[in-house]
């Protein structure tokens, strides 16, 4: 991977997980580097480079994917030959591998990805998700063939708030507040939250960290500290 990104100590914490973890969740403030970290994990692991690779990244919307993600998908995807199609919204790889970029704006938006198959999956603001979104992609469509030495994994990222709010606290935070804690559901799937603020950052904007100090409270709490108790009783809609 080029010199111009380097992970931070939490980023590659986040990247060395083993492929037995399912799902993994990059969680906490802004700033703490979470989109480029799942845009740039299976460049990391060199899964471009299989032929037999398939990957998504999902925002909610696609205004979000359009107005942020594939512009920086392009600093990085370009360098090494890759070439975007805007139609399907795929970059394809020198090897053939396959990068797509989805949304789920609505539930039954899922069922886009019902043939695709995916190896990796990336979810970005994964709170801005529901439940059973998540759950339908995690748990039926990811998968590998045997023989391609390819894992089948979900990574995710995202702050506290949104409309998932409460079910990824419940999934990921409440069993393990301070993170870093392997949890293993009654299935035996294995799942992490890996936490991270805008402190473990080195290359942030100080003027950043300011303007998030001067929010109000619960807003500061939430996005200066990637603090999950900063909306206690609040409902999302």
């Amino acid at each position: 991977m080029s010199d111009s990104w380097k992970p931070t100590i939490k980023q590659s914490a986040f990247l060395q997980l083993p492929y037995t973890v399912l799902e993994a969740f990059y969680a906490g403030a802004v700033g703490a580097g979470k989109s480029d970290v799942l845009l740039l994990y299976p460049i990391i692991h060199r899964f471009h480079e299989n032929p037999k690779f398939k990957g998504l990244f999902l925002r909610r919307t696609f205004p979000e994917l359009k107005n942020e993600i594939i512009p920086r998908s392009r600093q990085f995807f370009r360098r090494l030959g890759a070439k975007y199609n805007a139609t399907d919204k795929v970059w394809t790889f020198e090897s053939g591998a396959l990068f797509f970029f989805g949304h789920c704006e609505n539930e039954d938006d899922v069922h886009k990805y019902d043939s695709m198959q995916p190896n990796y999956v990336g979810f970005d603001e994964l709170t801005s998700f529901t439940e059973w979104i998540y759950l339908y992609i995690t748990l039926q469509r990811v998968r590998t063939n045997i023989g391609s030495g390819l894992p089948a994994i979900v990574r995710s990222a995202s702050n506290p708030g949104n409309i998932g709010h409460n079910w990824v606290r419940k999934r990921f935070i409440d069993p393990a507040p301070d993170g870093l804690k392997l949890l293993q559901g009654p299935s035996g799937v294995k799942r992490i939250y890996i936490p991270a603020t805008i402190d473990d950052n080195p290359h942030i904007d100080p003027a950043y960290r300011k303007s998030l100090e001067a929010l109000p409270e619960a807003e500061k709490q939430a996005k200066l500290y990637g603090n999950w108790s900063a909306y206690e009783g609040q409902v999302f809609e």
